[in-house]
């Protein structure tokens, strides 16, 4: 198991199930065959349901067969290396692809345990690499060798530990999101009435990965400045008149040939004259007539 330091919840993209050599000639030897299929399958399961990177390792596949069939087909993405050493890490590829995939801590289960497994343990501890081995998914042709590899892999370091529990630590508390998911696996293989040959013949129900489809930012719409109307104006033949300059009103030069220079009076300075000729010629007969009423008439000579 990972450190105490270490969130449990990391493990679901730290770690990996590795599967080691379930192939027909060996799982075949077992006294309790059914046993070791419904505790693998049921680990397969689980690290399927946890999102957790499934890996097999087959042991000269090409002369004792591959793996088992309804073993491979219950795990999401799997990946198989072939061998020929006993320790599964020497698989040809295998540390290149944890590397890949940045996995750094594998839940081991599969056979056989004193020959496979254990050689695998050692050389994991050799170079420092964190395997859980989960008790109750192991297994060899000879039951009575079992306890002594596993108390050989124990001193040296390496946790063993049933599935169940392995799983759950995983879990670490009833709000994760896949408490009730893997609440129903555990159910489901307690069952009394379970069958581990039917429930291998079924195809699992893997589930739908949601894809986070980014969409471009939309594009702001550029603000369109509305055009000016145009005026149409009708062509006319005749020539456009010209506006009237206001008269200028001269004074004679003072000496010589000297022209005078005569200003042109604005809108205001016109009409402000033209009132006061008007005031002019108004009070101007006013006092006239003034004037003749007052004036005594003539005495006679």
């Amino acid at each position: 198991m990972p450190n105490s330091e270490m969130d449990p919840g990391e493990l679901t993209s730290d770690a990996a199930l590795l599967v080691v050599d379930a192939q027909d000639c060996f799982v075949d030897t077992l006294h309790d065959k059914k046993t070791f299929l419904a505790r693998c399958a049921f680990s397969i399961d689980a690290a399927r349901t946890l999102g957790i990177q499934t890996v097999f390792t087959e042991q000269v596949p090409n002369k004792l067969g591959p793996t088992r069939a309804d073993l491979i087909q219950r795990a999401q993405s799997p990946a198989v290396f072939p061998k020929t050493s006993f320790s599964a890490l020497n698989a040809p590829g295998l540390k290149e692809f944890l590397r890949k995939k940045e996995i750094y801590h594998l839940l081991v289960c599969g056979l056989e345990t004193p020959i496979c497994i254990y050689q695998t343990g050692l050389q994991a501890a050799s170079e420092d690499f964190d395997l859980t081995f989960l008790s109750d998914a192991l297994g060899c042709r000879r039951s009575e060798d079992a306890p002594f590899a596993l108390q050989a892999l124990q001193q040296l370091g390496c946790p063993i530990l049933p599935s169940e529990t392995v799983f759950y630590g995983i879990l670490s508390e009833a709000t994760h999101p896949q408490f009730r998911a893997f609440s129903q696996l555990v159910k489901l293989y307690s069952e009394t009435d379970f069958s581990i040959e039917k429930h291998l013949a079924e195809v699992p129900k893997f589930p739908k990965k949601q894809k986070t489809s980014r969409r471009p930012a939309p594009k702001k719409k550029a603000t369109k400045t509305p055009k000016k109307p145009t005026v149409q104006r009708k062509k006319s033949n005749e020539s456009p008149k010209r506006p009237r300059k206001p008269e200028a009103t001269a004074t004679e030069p003072a000496s010589g040939n000297a022209k005078a220079t005569a200003k042109t009076p604005t809108r205001k300075a016109t009409k402000k004259a033209a009132r006061k000729q008007v005031a002019r010629k108004r009070t101007g007969t006013a006092q006239s007539s003034r004037s003749k009423a007052k004036r005594p008439p003539k005495a006679d000579d």
